[in-house]
């Protein structure tokens, strides 16, 4: 109980920061509201009632009536102002302070957390339920005032005209509470083995409606078949989730709502009211009627009130997910360390090896090199070799399991992670474009002023060999990458997206520049462009150049052929040819494409 309020205040405390108006106010309506049916249905009815019962003059009921009516007609004024204005901008301020930090924390995250299948459906769902975290919040808020309210002041009334009420009060209280709790954890367990059949559900959805799969799921209809019976398959087994705690819900529904509320307060609490006022007459007419009147009104503030509780344990688990994956450490540390020297530098790995988990093997064994300042390097091998491993290490995405890696004669993981982030320009194989403007999309940082960036990226675009296309752009420059949302921009080619990802990498002028299978996607001469204009871009930097097709390879100073996560052969185009080991092998292989 002690975790559930810390965890609620938690998220008072994050929705006090984000609208703390809005928060006061949804603690007083919820209390003027029942404040006030208490007023009206409670005093005022009984001293009508009164006033009939013992002859008293019309007037002073009529006075009572209109108090009532002034009360109620001051307290609405503000309602109109709260629910147009107060509620419709502050939730939206709530939900982006929660998503704010969320994404921050998102992006400091070790790529090793979306490798561990149990902490990312834990992260997913983190980040599907947080506005709904804090909309159950808000309502558990209201839920829980209101009731306490009712329990306060109808409890006390009870409590001054019929003591004995408060017993079956109670007892239905206890009961309701046990069996809401129960209820809850079940549909919250529930709820866990669902999630990863959700997100495979989910993801079938996607693929039907994205326009990255709509081509080949046309040219392969038997593809879409087979995500159809997926996606059936992955219903069934939800519902049969579903089945296997139907009838433990139905007892468990059945208990609070009936044995626990119906059966207690109106079945035998009426009884009892109705022999205390016709047989023993302990009790006035006008207060057995109001008494009558008012346990359904009991009823609902013991029930809110037992609901409340294991709503706000159910909603604690929730925001338990939350506060773990906002208050995760990462290993990999940002703002911690010292600057990177400016200008390229030696880069020496010494020893290193690579799991992505102590119960996976090792992808990397033993890698020992040593790169010399604006050298080009290419990293060669077949699928599987660990080459992008190896590259991913070098950009500190992962820290090495054994070994280490030096930079300028210091261990990279001495030096500030956005710092030495700053100094590698990538190009990634699985490059993305995003749903900005064309310059937002080669910047891919936050510059101040981004016309000032203007003449640096058309140069970068130029140099990657997308000069011709950006003349074609209405909208130049700030031509939206995407239709979805303006049906000004432009879908880029597969080749097309490729020289921006390639433009963000000449623009960022850093000291390392990585290039993953840089001309994948372009024709023989747009890949010819690219590789000349990579070794003007690349002049007094350190390249690094993984790519199965060994055209861009063979003008590189060095070629390390990698095989099972081993550095196998080392060595010029021409020495490793000579050589006559797997590299002259796959060179020669693709010897058909290529001159020598």
């Amino acid at each position: 109980m002690r975790h559930t309020w810390q965890n609620h205040v938690y998220m008072w405390k994050m929705c006090f920061r984000a609208a703390p108006g809005f928060m006061l106010y949804t603690l007083y309506d919820a209390f003027r509201l029942q404040f006030l049916i208490f007023v009206e249905h409670t005093l005022a009815i009984r001293y009508v009632l009164r006033c009939a019962e013992h002859g008293e003059p019309f007037y002073k009921a009529a006075i009572v009536v209109g108090i009532t009516l002034l009360l109620n007609m001051i307290a609405m004024v503000p309602d109109g102002y709260f629910q147009h204005a107060l509620l419709l901008c502050s939730k939206p301020k709530i939900y982006q302070a929660l998503k704010n930090e969320m994404y921050k924390k998102a992006s400091e995250l070790d790529l090793s957390c979306y490798d561990n299948p149990e902490y990312y459906n834990d992260f997913v769902l983190a980040v599907a339920e947080a506005e709904s975290c804090v909309d159950r919040f808000l309502d558990l808020i209201a839920l829980l005032v209101q009731s306490l309210t009712i329990l306060v002041t109808t409890g006390a009334f009870f409590i001054m005209t019929d003591v004995t009420g408060v017993f079956f009060v109670i007892a239905s209280f206890v009961l309701s509470f046990i069996f809401m709790r129960l209820l809850n954890k079940l549909n919250f367990n529930v709820r866990l083995k669902l999630n990863p059949l959700i997100r495979r559900r989910n993801y079938t959805s996607r693929v039907f409606y994205l326009n990255d799969y709509a081509k080949e799921l046309r040219l392969y209809p038997e593809v879409g078949d087979v995500l159809e019976k997926d996606f059936t398959d992955t219903n069934i087994e939800m519902e049969q989730e579903q089945r296997k705690v139907a009838g433990k819900r139905t007892g468990l529904l059945f208990a609070q709502g009936y044995c626990a509320g119906d059966f207690i307060l109106d079945g035998l609490y009426i009884t009892y009211l109705i022999f205390q006022a016709a047989v023993l007459r302990t009790i006035d007419y006008s207060n057995a009627v109001i008494l009558f009147d008012n346990t359904g009104r009991l009823r609902r503030g013991m029930r809110g009130f037992a609901e409340a509780i294991p709503k706000a344990n159910e909603n604690s688990m929730y925001i338990d997910k939350i506060r773990s994956f906002l208050a995760y450490e990462p290993v990999i540390k940002h703002g911690v360390g010292e600057e990177v020297p400016a200008g390229a530098g030696e880069i020496h790995l010494e020893n290193v090896s690579f799991a992505y988990s102590e119960s996976t093997p090792e992808i990397l064994h033993d890698i020992t090199l040593h790169v010399t300042p604006g050298e080009k390097i290419a990293i060669v091998g077949y699928n599987g070799a660990g080459k992008t491993t190896l590259i991913k290490l070098l950009m500190r995405l992962y820290d090495p399991t054994a070994g280490t890696i030096q930079y300028h004669g210091k261990d990279i993981r001495s030096y500030d992670l956005d710092d030495y982030h700053k100094r590698i320009g990538v190009v990634f194989q699985d490059f993305k474009m995003y749903g900005a403007s064309l310059l937002e999309n080669v910047l891919l940082d936050d510059v101040a002023d981004p016309k000032v960036e203007e003449e640096a990226v058309t140069e970068a675009l130029e140099r990657s060999g997308f000069g011709e296309r950006l003349a074609t752009l209405e909208d130049g420059l700030y031509t939206p990458i995407t239709t979805e949302f303006d049906e000004k921009g432009v879908n880029l080619s597969g080749g097309e997206s490729q020289k921006v990802a390639i433009a963000r990498a000449f623009y960022k002028q850093a000291d390392i520049l990585i290039m993953d299978e840089p001309s994948s996607a372009l024709d023989p001469i747009a890949e010819y462009n690219l590789n000349k204009a990579m070794h003007e871009a690349a002049e007094n930097k350190t390249v690094f150049y993984i790519s199965h097709r060994l055209s861009t390879t063979r003008d590189a100073d060095r070629i390390i052929m990698l095989e099972n996560g081993r550095i196998i052969e080392e060595g010029t185009h021409a020495a490793l040819i000579e050589q006559n080991g797997k590299y002259a092998k796959m060179w020669h292989a693709q010897a058909g494409k290529y001159m020598e």
